[in-house]
């Protein structure tokens, strides 16, 4: 068992770092335009068998929670399982003669903002920029690392590379070439929601509203709007903005009607998903150990 300290490795940044809930711009990407979304090939989804499903809108954070986050990470699960990869890269490390310098360990999120804004307390404060969550690491802040040599940076890099995520899945919503079968519903539960009549009349009635206040799209088939630059405009567009939506049908609509497609599908994939939840707990409970047998103490985890 390796003493109880805590390194860093630069050549794991990415691997450390949260992924982010709703993209890392400072506005909301563009949605997909309905012609667009017709010529992906969709399955036949009945969203009344998911009626009922809710979105879970956290304002103080802007977190959303959808049914099928149950079987992605948490953002304290993604650091806990990142930070254990990690441990075994600095082990490798090590083992290769290198003394690696502390990191801190914690990491960030942003708030979702797939269909812009839809907190008011939020857009009181930031107007349309996204709320950032700390994720608290497994231990104290720690000061830069020195530079390093090539020599030790060949090291690390060989050493991430062999030891890779460890047996320790990925489970992030929306990595880039992932076919797994909790990203294929949620794709589907997005475009399936885009194609909706519920939601293609909210987002009409919301663009009428809009303009009869002044207030123009960012581009077509965004949900970002224009405004001065400033942060006091930002503000009351993001105001006016929640004003239109809660006219519409309220801010959360869309997201009631991505979480009735998601559970929809999840209804034929129930034996899947619950052996995905198994897999996603053992992981959980398997990195608590790795960092255990490094020092970090329970009250961490």
């Amino acid at each position: 068992m390796r003493s109880p300290t805590f390194h860093s490795v630069s050549a794991v940044a990415a691997t450390l770092a949260v992924v982010v809930l709703a993209g890392v711009a400072c506005s909301d990407p563009p949605a997909s335009s309905p012609t667009a979304t017709t010529t992906v090939s969709l399955p036949a989804v009945d969203r009344a068998a998911g009626a009922g499903a809710r979105a879970d809108l956290k304002e103080s954070t802007g977190e959303v929670v959808l049914p099928m986050s149950a079987y992605w990470y948490s953002d304290r699960e993604n650091v806990l399982v990142n930070t254990a990869v990690a441990f075994l890269i600095y082990d490798c490390v090590e083992d290769a003669g290198f003394t690696v310098a502390p990191w801190g360990g914690g990491g960030k999120a942003l708030q979702d903002g797939r269909y812009g804004q839809w907190s008011r307390p939020l857009a009181a404060r930031n107007g349309a920029m996204p709320e950032i969550r700390e994720i608290p690491g497994v231990m104290d802040e720690q000061p830069e690392r020195p530079a390093l040599s090539a020599d030790h940076q060949a090291a690390e890099t060989k050493c991430s590379n062999s030891v890779g995520r460890a047996g320790l899945p990925e489970l992030l919503d929306g990595l880039a070439g992932d076919a797994s079968l909790q990203n294929q519903i949620t794709r589907n539960a997005v475009a399936l929601t885009e194609l909706d009549s519920e939601y293609l009349a909210y987002r009409k009635s919301w663009e009428e509203c809009l303009a009869t206040k002044g207030i123009k799209l960012s581009e077509q088939g965004s949900w970002s709007l224009q405004s001065s630059g400033s942060r006091e405009d930002g503000i009351r567009v993001a105001l006016l903005d929640l004003d239109c939506k809660d006219a519409s049908g309220g801010a959360r609509k869309p997201y009631d009607i991505l979480a009735e497609y998601q559970a929809a599908q999840m209804m034929d994939h129930q034996a899947e998903l619950n052996a995905l939840a198994e897999e996603k707990a053992d992981a959980v409970v398997r990195a608590k150990q790795i960092l255990r047998d490094h020092g970090v103490a329970d009250a961490r985890l």
